[in-house]
């Protein structure tokens, strides 16, 4: 293994001062690498839309749920608890908003974000929700709402106990595109009074009386949601995760590149500073230009169409 890392380089009398790495042939085999890499990391899932068609659509709403608790790990906050039931009520705002073509938290119709949680039975103290559409990478959803101060707060927001996500295909200003709905809330406290203390007696339907209204002795009535009526919680494999985020798995796929052929430049420049060959230099300099190119072009096609909307947040009482 030494001997090999030497030979592609450390420029020495033995490789003739001409670490094999920087050679020609070895330079056009790493920027036909780089090529291919980019081709189908990034350009077939962002340009072509493979991701529509159970890829990164599929696992989006677990991959954007990590990205959000992340955040709030980095900022000392506690994570996020993921709802299947918000993760129900924001897949049916992603859907409602791709069904329709509006990108707005209030439907043209005049459906508030409230207006989701009642309607998968979701009791909340506080909620908020953030939007997103024409991304082609995951992470750059969640950086996008991280570097807008208002969407931030909603991520970040101490009141907040729980998420859900959803995603949705549709068509906006004349493009088929993906919408995202993320949702933050916390459950308003359940009052139950009991009527024998000594025995906590509680009076609850049968299992054959789900999806109806659980009466309680005591007190008010709740809903509850049969697991067949809400958004499954699927966890991305690694393969997934990559595909969800085209442009950062590419880019760190790259970097790493550029970090060995940077490190073999500058190698074959200041060891035996004297025996260095410009036709090395001049291929190392090379793969870098085209790879900072390759850079730029990703940081435009990711960004060029993302767009976030004023966050909105609410509680009880905005009802």
């Amino acid at each position: 293994m030494i001997s090999w890392l030497k030979k592609h380089f450390i420029p020495h009398q033995g490789n003739n001062h001409r670490p094999h790495f920087l050679r020609t042939n070895n330079t056009r085999s790493i920027v036909l690498a780089i090529l291919f890499i980019e081709a189908f990391l990034f350009l077939i899932p962002t340009v072509i839309h493979i991701n529509k068609n159970g890829g990164m659509a599929a696992v989006l709403p677990s991959i954007l749920s990590d990205l959000t608790n992340e955040e709030r790990v980095m900022k000392k906050e506690t994570p996020l608890v993921i709802n299947p039931v918000l993760n129900k009520a924001a897949m049916m705002k992603a859907t409602d908003m791709a069904n329709n073509g509006y990108f707005a938290h209030t439907s043209p119709d005049g459906k508030t974000p409230w207006y989701w949680l009642e309607k998968v039975g979701y009791d909340y103290q506080y909620a908020g929700e953030n939007l997103a559409v024409n991304f082609t990478d995951s992470k750059d959803v969640t950086k996008a709402w991280m570097n807008s101060p208002s969407h931030k707060s909603n991520i970040i927001k101490k009141n907040y106990t729980e998420m859900g996500t959803g995603i949705a295909t549709g068509v906006y200003e004349g493009k088929e595109t993906i919408f995202v709905a993320q949702v933050y809330a916390n459950p308003l406290p359940k009052k139950v009074e009991v009527e024998n203390i000594a025995t906590k007696e509680v009076k609850v339907n049968t299992a054959s009386e789900t999806n109806k209204d659980i009466s309680v002795l005591g007190a008010e009535t709740i809903k509850e949601i049969t697991t067949n009526e809400i958004t499954e919680i699927k966890y991305p494999t690694l393969t997934q995760k990559m595909f969800a985020s085209p442009r950062n798995t590419t880019n760190t796929i790259l970097f790493t590149i550029l970090g060995i052929v940077t490190i073999s430049l500058l190698l074959n420049i200041f060891i035996r500073i004297k025996h260095f060959h410009l036709d090395l230099i001049t291929n190392g300099l090379l793969v870098i230009a085209i790879l900072g190119f390759i850079f730029v072009i990703n940081y435009f096609l990711s960004y060029r169409n993302v767009s976030v909307i004023q966050r909105m947040d609410y509680s009880n009482q905005n009802k």
